[in-house]
């Protein structure tokens, strides 16, 4: 992938291991974490939200939004199967915010170099050293990364069983890769999808790239 307009490298995985559905019980509350989540594609000029698996072509750009229901380090994390990079190097607590990646007026570009792009969306109250420690420099290989990917699913996976899903609502702010703007959302962030985790919670998008 090539970065579009000062910023590139991008996004994550395919199974939401962060469940979407129902409402926490009271006893399960303090231990569940949610966030709204999304991956906007665009795609000449047809605007879509991206799916779990879902296919790319060369030229289609790419925008993240992340928005935690309470204060959390969030780690936005891609892989092109052989290296994988944190995106978010400079800072991952958010609080009260919306993170939009590379930013509201800029796009990831997929250059269609690697047939698969990967992404990681993670969410966690606590600081996830395990994340800092593999990546060196904000890099480290696919199979690393991978590894831990799947015991972040693991520890995260949830069983919520209600029909309902509690919403919440996105506060004003909206932050970028580099800082705070005082910039309102766009309407793609009124639409994002809330996914939950128990302790933690991964979100994983794969996209397979086509010339």
């Amino acid at each position: 992938m090539s970065r579009h307009t000062t910023c590139w490298m991008i996004m994550v995985l395919a199974l939401s291991l962060g469940w979407s559905a129902g409402t926490p019980s009271a006893a399960d509350s303090e231990t569940v974490v949610r966030a709204k989540i999304g991956i906007q594609v665009l795609s000449g000029d047809r605007i879509e939200r991206a799916k779990s698996c879902d296919r790319l072509k060369a030229g289609d750009m790419l925008r993240i939004y992340v928005h935690p229901e309470r204060g959390c380090y969030v780690y936005v994390v891609h892989s092109d199967q052989q290296t994988a990079t944190l995106l978010n190097t400079v800072e991952q607590r958010i609080q009260g915010s919306t993170l939009v990646m590379p930013s509201l007026h800029q796009y990831y570009q997929v250059d269609g170099k690697s047939p698969v792009e990967t992404f990681a969306i993670i969410c966690s109250p606590k600081e996830l050293t395990d994340i800092s420690d593999i990546m060196k420099n904000g890099e480290a290989s696919h199979a690393v990364w991978a590894s831990l990917a799947d015991d972040l699913s693991a520890k995260s996976r949830i069983d919520l069983t209600q029909d309902s899903e509690r919403p919440f609502a996105i506060a004003g702010n909206v932050r970028g890769a580099g800082g705070q703007s005082p910039t309102a959302g766009d309407p793609f962030s009124e639409r994002l999808q809330i996914f939950s985790g128990r302790s933690l919670l991964i979100k994983r998008y794969e996209f397979r790239v086509h010339p």
